[in-house]
């Protein structure tokens, strides 16, 4: 073997020897700044570690980190990985700019399990974490979770809060540094994708919402095949309920949202929407009127969105194909009575709780009993402290006949007749409403039924009918007027106001003289 080649494999060797001697040395530093710089409240560790040093990689595989103490709403936070891996780390940014930079950090098939604080955490200085410190920026060009599983618990670990069977997510151009690890949120970043496959959390006691899947990038929320309904039968919620509570059973094939945006100061949340769109949803609600009747306040929608825990503020929100059935079940043995609104659209406008001068704006076009045409206009000021709003509708080639599903189970009457066109306009607030309708109508009659709703009392029926007009007394384009004046039920609903108003204004129309004032 000739010198010059003996010379170049013993160079090689040498080479060879020195790059594995700095791949352990590395190694030994990759190690010795864990072991420094891993906060004390924080236990991380894994299988096995391997360094390229020529590529700029490291891999951890099967990683588990714990994190003790409270981490916002967290109190326990434990996430395992089969791999944990860095690609792209630049060795020229930490020597001369002072900074980490890394290509690609992936993590894979994480589970992440979060346990909340309990109410009572005791010494709020006990409990907080140790600050991360920084000395220097890091800057990862893309952050990937892949086929991720999260689960969040309460604090005893006896009910599953949320969970999720996969998520996927990348984040591109995050960033962090001695400063900014101190925030709410203690990264930035700029482009993101996330799918998530199969959400689940329960609403309190009762309810649950599920999700199907879900796709959020920087400009659209797309979430399909939602479900918020109540966990137990409509005679199992009867069984386990004192006070009458709604049944519910929603379903949204569709939901989506273009141009969102969420900003986090001094530990708020603020949610922007442009657009929301809710298509073709199918609610059901069902009340036991056997129950105890609640008679806690119930505070208008103003009032509701200003308790929210975050500020809201969404420009539009539609409501297309939509349907709603609501039943009451009276104590006897006649059927539940149910009212219903099919091919029902709604627009709404600046819906926010944020302090403004422009309210927020309802409209709303539905068939009636799968009949009639329901129009309705309501508007109301949030922050207004009268709890003021405005309400104005119509509803037209309405067979009265139809209402009877609802009305002889619930009102044990009975009503015939053709509402032609009904307008109403009505104001109000907190406590009382006045307001004004019209309404063109043909024979219109109703009966007093039995208590067995098997038979009609006659009497009642025929003297109820001779305060009644039939219709035919009205002006030359074929109206009887009306004046609403209505007391709102304090521990009712919204539409339980909204109704009694319409009562009044319906018996103003139907037993007064009929003249416009």
């Amino acid at each position: 073997m000739s010198k010059i080649l003996k010379w170049i494999l013993l160079l090689f060797i040498i080479c060879i020897g020195g790059y594995m001697l700095a791949e352990w040395k590395m190694k030994k530093e990759v190690i010795s700044f864990l072991e420094r710089k891993v906060p004390n409240h924080v236990d991380f560790s894994y299988d096995d570690l391997t360094i390229s040093l020529l590529h700029g990689d490291i891999s951890f595989t099967d990683v588990a980190v714990v994190s003790f103490g409270k981490q916002t709403s967290s109190c326990e936070i434990k996430v395992n990985a089969d791999e944990l891996s860095i690609k792209g780390f630049s060795y020229w940014q930490i020597l001369f700019q002072n900074s980490i930079f890394i290509k690609n950090l992936t993590l894979s098939k994480p589970h992440l399990n979060f346990k909340t604080c309990p109410d009572n955490t005791g010494n709020d200085d006990a409990n907080k974490s140790n600050p991360i410190n920084l000395l220097k920026e890091i800057f990862v060009e893309e952050l990937i979770f892949e086929s991720g599983v999260v689960e969040i618990w309460d604090d005893d670990e006896a009910i599953k809060l949320i969970a999720i069977d996969e998520i996927n997510l990348s984040l591109k151009n995050v960033v962090t540094d001695p400063d900014i690890i101190k925030k709410y949120v203690p990264f930035t970043f700029g482009s993101y994708h996330i799918d998530i496959l199969n959400f689940n959390a329960p609403l309190g006691e009762f309810e649950r919402l599920k999700m199907k899947s879900m796709v959020v990038n920087n400009s659209t929320i797309d979430i399909n095949n939602i479900s918020l309904a109540t966990i137990y039968s409509k005679s199992e919620l009867s069984k386990k309920i004192r006070y009458e509570r709604d049944h519910i059973d929603l379903f949204i094939p569709l939901l989506k949202v273009d141009n969102h945006n969420y900003l986090a100061t001094n530990d708020s949340l603020h949610i922007n929407f442009k657009e929301l769109l809710l298509s073709e949803p199918n609610l059901e609600i069902y009340r036991d009127k056997s129950r105890l009747e609640n008679f806690r306040n119930k505070p208008l929608y103003g009032k509701l969105l200003q308790k929210l825990p975050f500020k809201v503020a969404i420009d539009s929100v539609f409501i297309e194909k939509g349907a709603i059935v609501y039943e009451e079940d009276i104590p006897n043995d006649a059927s539940a009575g149910a009212l219903s609104f099919e091919n029902l659209n709604v627009a709404i406008s600046n819906l926010s709780n944020i302090e403004s001068e422009d309210p927020l704006k309802i409209n709303l076009d539905s068939n009636l009993m799968g009949a009639g045409k329901f129009h309705l206009d309501w508007q109301f000021n949030v922050y207004d402290p009268r709890s003021t709003f405005l309400i104005s509708g119509g509803l037209s080639n309405f067979n009265t006949a139809n209402l009877n599903e609802f009305l002889v189970p619930n009102l044990r009457t009975k009503t015939t007749g053709t509402i032609d066109q009904l307008y109403f306009t009505i104001s109000g607030d907190e406590y009382t409403s006045t307001g004004d309708i019209k309404m063109s109508y043909e024979d219109f009659k109703f009966q007093v039924l039995n208590k067995e709703r098997n038979g009609v009392k006659k009497i009642l029926s025929f003297i109820g009918n001779l305060f009644v007009n039939d219709g035919s007394k009205t002006d030359a384009d074929g109206y009887r007027y009306g004046d609403i004046s209505a007391e709102r039920v304090r521990h009712k609903s919204f539409f339980n106001y909204l109704w009694i108003n319409l009562q009044d204004g319906l018996l103003s129309v139907l037993t007064g003289n009929g003249k416009k004032d």
